[in-house]
């Protein structure tokens, strides 16, 4: 018989009671701009039913809203700058209790994320971006959100990996 000291996967993120915080805020923020935003059920039903297949490059098709819909792309504007705010209370409440390395670095993803795409709706909502634009741009703002808790867990991890 052996004696092998038993081995125990730590959760890197510890326990983290925020997400709670985050869905209450969530709740909170959409009925504010549901309560708001006049017509906005209105809004959201014309903005889905005005997509159409459009060719966007030879032989690739996509749907594409053929309208400006400002009063969504502004709600969803607020939403997502109301959201980052949240997020930014939580990863302060992280900081003071002490949390995991990996739970800030996805807090601080999320900052950028939602701040990022309040950006991009509000150049959508403006007619500075094309729909097609704006697609270009969520993805690249989740490619940059991938890479900052990346490189957040790289230079700030302590101990052994």
């Amino acid at each position: 018989m052996t004696s092998q000291a038993p081995t125990y996967r730590r959760d890197p993120y510890g326990k983290d009671d925020t997400g709670w915080i985050s869905f209450g805020a969530f709740l909170i923020i959409v009925a504010i701009i549901y309560l708001t935003t006049p017509n906005i059920v209105r809004e959201l039903e014309a903005f889905f039913r005005d997509f159409q297949l459009e060719q966007i490059f030879n032989n690739i098709w996509w749907f594409v809203p053929s309208m400006n819909h400002p009063v969504v792309y502004g709600a969803a504007e607020k939403f997502c700058y109301f959201f980052g705010i949240v997020q930014l209370g939580i990863i302060a409440l992280k900081f003071a209790k002490g949390s995991s390395i990996h739970a800030k670095a996805e807090t601080a993803s999320s900052i950028v994320f939602w701040f990022g795409m309040g950006y991009i709706l509000s150049l959508l909502a403006g007619g500075t971006l094309s729909w097609i634009s704006f697609l270009a741009g969520f993805i690249i703002l989740v490619g940059v959100s991938i890479i900052i808790r990346s490189l957040i867990l790289l230079f700030f991890r302590h101990g052994p990996r």
